[in-house]
């Protein structure tokens, strides 16, 4: 289930097809639409909330953030969230927007992989100046989504792409991404999100990701434990799992083959990974999902 249909709403779709134009679609949001608590829902692209008014607290792959009225919550594309609590007097837009060719000059500002950080920080509180610059925009595309003159498309694209621009400013502006590059062994660690990131799936072993920064095992294991507090093995685990969750969300999936899209050789080793380190098997997972359906 898509994350953005446990927001339903009287949705408002803004699609910009042009090369280098990014997407966008809003989704009013408030206590009387938001009707489902502790599904869990799947964000195949990036995406934010911005609360108006009231609270709603979610779970973002086992973290859990309380949106409040003026917080700005982004989330990165293939997410694991849940809707724990909301308040009744809840308010507020939520979208799906392209801001991948905005994070990409984030990276250069920072020096960092901003996809990875803003996935373990992806809460913000905005500034006064910053919360009416973003809901400005948000309500100029509405303005103009439905205007047809010769011009409206690249107006709606240029405002979509100012609202990432301010959007992922605001994210600069208040959350200390450049303290990430500070010595060696944050880059390792850095380094180590973001091969774990794109090789999860295939690649459980902590000596592939010492290797890939010419590291042996044991000290590339004290360098991300002294950084994170946690070894390489528990980062590896906790991906996995997220990833296996998400896909036990999907009843259409067998278990079968969760375990062939991991990489795992045998049902019964994903089995025993997945109640090592989840505490219950793939089966009474999915069970105690749809049981809360």
């Amino acid at each position: 289930m898509s994350f953005f249909l446990l927001l339903y709403s009287r949705k408002r779709k803004i699609e910009m097809n042009a090369v280098g134009t990014p997407n966008i679609e809003l989704f009013d949001i408030d206590s009387g639409n938001v009707n489902i608590r502790g599904t869990v829902g799947y964000v195949e692209q990036n995406g934010f909330l911005l609360c108006k008014r009231g609270s709603i607290s979610l779970m973002m792959d086992e973290r859990m953030y309380n949106v409040c009225a003026g917080d700005l919550y982004i989330y990165p594309a293939f997410t694991h969230t849940q809707i724990k609590s909301f308040s009744d007097d809840l308010q507020g837009v939520a979208g799906k927007a392209d801001f991948d060719f905005v994070l990409s000059s984030l990276d250069s500002i920072a020096d960092t992989q901003s996809h990875i950080y803003i996935r373990f920080h992806p809460l913000v509180s905005l500034t006064a100046d910053q919360y009416r610059r973003i809901e400005e925009i948000i309500e100029c595309v509405r303005g103009r989504k439905d205007l047809c003159t010769r011009l409206s498309k690249q107006v709606v694209s240029a405002l979509v792409q100012a609202f990432c621009y301010e959007v992922i400013d605001a994210y600069i502006a208040n959350t200390p991404v450049r303290t990430i590059k500070q010595t060696r062994k944050d880059k390792v660690f850095q380094n180590f999100l973001v091969a774990l990131y794109n090789n999860f799936r295939i690649r459980r072993d902590v000596r592939y990701y010492a290797e890939q920064q010419n590291l042996t095992p044991r000290y590339f294991t004290t360098l991300i434990h002294e950084v994170s507090g946690k070894p390489p093995s528990h980062w590896i685990s906790m991906f996995v799992i997220i990833e296996a969750k998400r896909q036990l969300s999907n009843p259409n999936i067998s278990i079968k083959e969760v375990a062939h899209r991991l990489n795992f050789s045998e049902q019964t080793f994903f089995g025993r990974y997945f109640r090592l380190y989840a505490g219950c098997s793939p089966s009474e997972y999915r069970s105690c999902l749809l049981a809360n359906e």
